[in-house]
């Protein structure tokens, strides 16, 4: 899809990628949990936690920007993220990915057409 992947918190507009990957805080019960890091290209869903979790599968996490600690939460699809994907300088394309443990569905979001990646139980776009 791009040469790079670069995502940016939407509250904060700071850089979330770290060594090459997408670093995010999860956080329960208004504590940090796990910092979790994730393969940044759509549709590859493999992933680190320090320290290591596991996850219920369904279980709806709760994801924050490491540096404004924002919550990531859609405002429009509840069961979902928002990040925002910058491939180039004044570039940008909304990507929301399902907030539950195991469950496999990312959108890339253009002015012009909307990209799904994985599986989920209802097309909620």
């Amino acid at each position: 899809m791009f040469a790079s992947y670069k995502y940016h918190c939407p509250k904060c507009d700071s850089e979330l990628n770290h060594n090459k990957r997408v670093q995010l805080n999860i956080m329960k019960d208004e504590r940090l949990f796990t910092v979790i890091s994730l393969n940044p290209k759509p549709g590859e869903y493999d992933y680190e936690c320090e320290p290591q979790v596991d996850f219920k599968k369904g279980e709806l996490l709760d994801f924050h920007c490491p540096a404004c600690k924002e919550n990531l939460q859609s405002d429009r699809f509840k069961d979902f993220i928002s990040i925002v994907l910058r491939p180039a300088d004044k570039i940008n394309f909304e990507v929301l990915f399902d907030r539950g443990a195991g469950q496999h569905t990312t959108y890339v979001m253009t002015e012009d057409m909307i990209e799904k990646h994985g599986e989920h139980p209802k097309d909620l776009i």
